[in-house]
């Protein structure tokens, strides 16, 4: 018998009853958590040491991950950010802070915890809310090109149909409709996404992952000329990725293509800057 086993095969956390009906006792359950081997997040709950922080706060708290915490465990994409999101029901009593399963949150208010008040619906495991909830509840907390991005992972990845996600747009206040309906499932990257988004905001319709003959495919191509490449938060992986950029941004403009190349720093930072240049590009008709 492997009680962290049993644990993980639970998902990471298990309920008292659960690891009496696989055969452990009181006693041994006991003696687990003195020696280490198993931790007690809070009264009738176990988890494993290997088991993530966020899953063991939120269910020391009493609830399931959601919005940014579960978009991050799932690989959608999300900036990160600190904090900790977790979906309560309603009827929801005696939540516990995120570090002592003892302390009661009212009496302890902690502002690293966000609670979204909200009934289950399609979990995507025991203890993280499903996808259709996650960007629910991001619609309601986070930045539109932040809830944006993260639908765009989740259409490219198959996770949400737009018809899904159309469903859940129209649940929302008007003001945020328009705005979450600027979804791409071509989009391959969060910054991609963000700067789309932006873009639109501008009154410019970009379009993602357009392929050019010699050249590959590029980020964005504002008309038919003017080609937006991203790098990452890194600014590359290699010293060869740096020269293969390169080699690709002159062949663009020995075919007559204009190229504007941002990093992560400056769209998240420098965002002036970044539209002033933009704009001026389509001023000046590069992109015709």
């Amino acid at each position: 018998m492997n009680l962290d086993a049993d644990i993980a095969d639970l998902g990471g956390l298990a309920a008292t009853h659960e690891l009496y009906a696989r055969r452990w006792t009181k006693y041994q359950l006991g003696a687990a958590v003195r020696d280490g081997t198993v931790i007690r997040v809070r009264q009738g709950w176990y988890a494993s040491p290997t088991t993530s922080e966020s899953l063991q706060q939120s269910a020391r708290i009493g609830g399931h991950l959601t919005c940014t915490t579960a978009a991050a465990a799932l690989g959608l994409w999300v900036r990160p950010l600190p904090g900790l999101h977790i979906a309560v029901s309603p009827n929801a009593a005696r939540l516990r802070t995120r570090v002592d399963k003892n302390g009661r949150l009212s009496l302890h208010p902690d502002a690293t915890i966000t609670v979204h008040w909200t009934e289950q619906h399609d979990p995507a495991t025991r203890y993280v809310a499903g996808v259709r909830q996650i960007l629910r509840d991001m619609a309601w907390c986070q930045s539109p090109e932040l809830v944006v991005g993260a639908v765009d992972s989740a259409l490219r990845a198959g996770w949400l149909s737009p018809a899904q996600w159309r469903e859940e747009v129209h649940l929302l206040p008007k003001r945020l409709r328009k705005l979450l309906l600027r979804v791409d499932a071509r989009s391959e990257s969060l910054l991609e996404s963000i700067m789309r988004f932006r873009l639109s905001m501008l009154g410019l319709a970009a379009r993602p992952q357009v392929r050019i003959a010699g050249a590959g495919r590029v980020d964005l191509m504002l008309g038919t000329r003017l080609v937006i490449e991203l790098d990452g938060w890194e600014f590359h992986s290699s010293r060869e990725q740096f020269e293969e950029d390169r080699r690709r941004d002159a062949k663009l403009a020995e075919l007559g293509y204009r190229v504007l190349r941002f990093t992560y720093r400056q769209l998240t930072r420098g965002w002036a800057r970044v539209k002033a240049a933009v704009l001026a590009c389509i001023e000046r008709g590069d992109h015709i």
